[in-house]
């Protein structure tokens, strides 16, 4: 078995990716002392945080909503002074623009006690960081699990926004742990306090991309635009060829699933056959004007979310500013699908189709499958922590929610990367020296 690198020194590390997970494990490494260098093939930062501008308006493309169990973001978002919003309502309806009552008898049933006995006993560290930790007592698809625990009210009342939000239809092969995961960060669980003084769920003011530039401006080496063409590791250290040329690193930090680089990595038997498992959904978001719908809300479509036969069909969208019709549309599916079906959609809502001013495919939610889960997949994902100079951050070994996916990456680094001696008594906020260099077109992005 390889050693672990891991000193009291200053260590040098190279970060694949400039998503949240990546930038946060970068800022924690620069705070404890190490140098980081960031190396994203987009032209500019935020990952599945992507914002976009409209007539005047930010819109986000991928994850924008924190709920009340986000605290490790609210922290971040305070450090950076970064100016937050009460989101939008949320609304369900069916596939004609109908009303819809969205079952909560899960809260009333007395489900919600069986549930907490049965987290207390099989999974009671599901609300920790990481995945690995409930892995196994979760492993069986969704839909049996709820079943066996008499929890079936659970996917009536959590289902929907589940479904909604791009982790799979319910009635797929989904492991629970996903959706227990997810129904714990939704704050309904458990009582907790109020973040950031908003009552309810909360946003970014300006696009949530703008957070993740602050942090790329604290950082002292982002590069956007880079491609990596390969990942060489030995017992002296890393060095990552790119197309603008090789950076020398002690250690590297993957912030993009593993299958992803596959091909420019050398990577180990292990590594191999673990990113061979992983699974993503096919999921979409449409920026498109669209007049005459339902208005000022976020959006659920019922019929939508309820099966994966209706795949490509719009599951949602959000109406964000009342003085626009610009919406975001969430859809699943193949892209010749999703455009063809999205002007149905609207009209069956009763409104109009009238431009398309971007669209994003996403590799959403990379996860296992039941099987692999049972047989330990994410524990050997854990077990590689460290091995070969590496680590693995992100969406896979954390679940793909911002606050998760934070946490996980502020914990890794924090266990794996001790403060060097000469940062114990720094105070927190900016590096003490430069700050980072801002990526191409980083501030400002529109279609």
């Amino acid at each position: 078995m390889q050693e672990l690198h891991e000193t009291a020194g200053p260590r040098t590390v190279a970060v694949v990716g400039a998503g949240p997970s990546g930038l946060t494990v970068a800022r924690e490494l620069e705070r404890a002392g190490h140098r980081a260098t960031v190396l994203e093939a987009q032209d500019a930062v935020a990952g599945k945080c992507r914002s976009v501008h409209v007539d005047g308006h930010a819109y986000d493309l991928g994850g924008h909503i924190c709920t009340n169990r986000y605290e490790r973001t609210a922290h971040l978002l305070t450090e950076l002074d970064v100016e937050t919003e009460r989101t939008s309502r949320y609304r369900v309806i069916d596939a004609t623009g109908r009303a819809v009552r969205q079952s909560m008898a899960f809260l009333r049933d007395g489900a919600l006690q069986r549930y907490r006995a049965l987290r207390e006993r099989e999974f009671p560290r599901i609300a920790e960081p990481g995945l690995a930790h409930s892995a196994r007592a979760l492993a069986a698809p969704v839909a049996e699990w709820l079943a066996e625990h008499g929890l079936r009210s659970m996917a009536e009342s959590f289902g929907t926004g589940y479904t909604a939000a791009g982790y799979g239809h319910l009635d797929d092969d989904l492991p629970a742990l996903y959706f227990v995961k997810y129904a714990e960060m939704t704050g309904l669980l458990d009582p907790a306090p109020e973040l950031l003084s908003h009552p309810g769920d909360f946003t970014v003011v300006g696009g949530f991309a703008s957070l993740w530039r602050r942090v790329a401006e604290e950082l002292k080496d982002v590069r956007c635009g880079v491609r990596v063409t390969s990942v060489e590791r030995h017992p002296g250290g890393v060095r990552v060829h790119t197309d603008a040329g090789p950076v020398e690193a002690d250690d590297v930090v993957l912030a993009v699933t593993p299958d992803r680089l596959l091909r420019v990595l050398d990577a180990t038997d292990e590594e191999r056959d673990l990113g061979a498992r992983i699974r993503t959904n096919a999921y979409h978001t449409t920026l498109a004007t669209a007049s005459g719908l339902p208005e000022d809300a976020f959006y659920f479509l019922a019929g939508h979310t309820a099966s994966r036969a209706t795949t490509g069909h719009c599951v949602s969208y959000h109406h964000r500013y009342p003085d626009s019709d610009v919406r975001t549309f969430y859809s699943y599916g193949r892209p010749e699908d999703v455009t063809a079906l999205l002007r149905e959609d609207v009209t069956a809502l009763g409104g109009r189709l009238e431009a398309v001013h971007r669209q994003r495919a996403w590799a959403f939610m990379p996860h296992f499958g039941s099987d692999d889960l049972k047989d330990g997949a994410l524990d050997r994902l854990d077990a590689l922590q460290g091995r070969n100079r590496t680590y693995y951050v992100g969406g896979l070994p954390a679940f793909e929610l911002v606050e998760c996916t934070v946490a996980h990456a502020q914990d890794l680094a924090r266990r794996h990367f001790p403060p060097v001696q000469d940062t114990l008594t720094r105070p927190p906020g900016r590096p003490g020296s430069s700050r980072g260099r801002v990526c191409p077109r980083g501030l400002s992005d529109t279609p």
